[in-house]
């Protein structure tokens, strides 16, 4: 995920998981959102731990002053660590947890450039989704009863058209609306998935904020000298970390995919008392290792169809048995999780096959 936001142009950032309760009381995060966060007095100042990273992510925009539109978009990612007080009912293993991680996103544009960053991040968000062998549906949550900038119904009306645009453009008709359903600072397009019971669950989302910029003071000067306030996307793809691996432990049953699997590779010696057999796996180990493999290997006294049939249960992706034949070769003995039947290959071959199946661009 890091590799697909630096190709994005995103830059990114880490910001403190404690803070001062002021910057959550300009975010409009205590007025709107107090009950789900964790706040307490220090040495007399009210602190909390942060539930978002987006006023973070505004104070950082705002650092050096207004801006030029030269350098729009500014694009911070950050996987940061947040805290909701959830209520203990609503607790569910990895899939709601009051502590998680999340692929945490903000676009800083101009309104022009608004329809093709968030094309931007749905374009994203469905080659991820693709990749990890999840079918996603997109829905557009609309205005809440109890929103930030009340009163200003244009900002609202404006951020939800340009939504409804871009779903047009990347989807269609092929999209659905939840009324009310949308942050208290913005409109948003969630993106579901369903899991192995077939409940849909939201995991990522893009939002789509007029109000935060201006609670924070951001500028930028626009090609004609003026003072404008920049819009601010918010974007999750993965959303949740642990929500993400929740689904996809129950999806894949311990049999990942190669490129996103625990367990790659396990290398074995047919007899693990002989002093060539377990040089070569050990240089096997080593190389596949040093390419930043999964690799295990086990030199330990047993019977080498019981280490198979282990590896096999285990969800190996791949077992490489090293004999007399192989070490002299320079070669191993590769057998697929699930196959019966082993093929002899070359290490150098070995790595190049592992290298192109563990890249993302497959």
């Amino acid at each position: 995920m890091r590799k697909e936001c630096w190709k994005e142009g995103y830059s990114e950032v880490l910001s403190p998981q404690m803070l001062s309760a002021r910057i959550f009381e300009k975010s409009g995060h205590i007025a709107h959102y107090e009950a789900d966060m964790f706040l307490w007095d220090h040495e007399g100042q009210r602190v909390g731990l942060k539930p978002m990273s987006c006023p973070c992510h505004c104070v950082m925009f705002n650092r050096g002053g207004a801006v030029s539109y030269k350098s729009l978009p500014i694009r911070l990612s950050e996987f940061g660590v947040v805290h909701r007080n959830e209520c203990r009912g609503s607790l569910s293993g990895l899939r709601r947890v009051v502590r998680f991680c999340q692929d945490d996103a903000h676009i800083f544009c101009s309104e022009e450039q608004v329809a093709a960053e968030v094309l931007g991040v749905l374009r994203l968000q469905r080659r991820v989704y693709r990749k990890l062998g999840l079918k996603a549906s997109f829905e557009l949550a609309s205005r809440p009863a109890k929103a930030l900038g009340d009163g200003n119904d244009e900002l609202w009306e404006l951020a939800e058209r340009a939504l409804r645009e871009a779903l047009r453009d990347f989807a269609g008709d092929e999209w659905s609306v939840d009324e009310g359903g949308g942050a208290f600072y913005g409109p948003k397009i969630d993106c579901k998935v369903q899991d192995a019971a077939g409940r849909w669950l939201q995991l990522a989302s893009v939002q789509l904020d007029f109000q935060m910029p201006r609670r924070f003071g951001l500028l930028f000067v626009d090609a004609g000298g003026r003072r404008r306030a920049p819009v601010m996307i918010h974007r999750a793809v993965l959303g949740s970390i642990e929500r993400m691996m929740a689904v996809l432990s129950e999806r894949y049953q311990g049999r990942w995919p190669f490129w996103l699997s625990p367990r790659q590779v396990l290398v074995v010696p047919v007899h693990a008392g002989d002093e060539a057999q377990r040089a070569a796996v050990a240089e096997v180990h080593a190389a596949l290792r040093g390419d930043g493999f999964a690799v295990e290997l086990d030199v330990s006294d047993g019977d080498l169809r019981y280490k198979i049939k282990e590896s096999q249960r285990r969800c190996f992706n791949y077992v490489a048995v090293v004999g007399a034949r192989e070490a002299a070769a320079g070669a191993v003995s590769l057998r697929a999780l699930g196959e019966k039947k082993s093929r002899n290959v070359p290490l150098a071959e070995l790595r190049a096959h592992f290298a192109q199946m563990a890249s993302l661009d497959n």
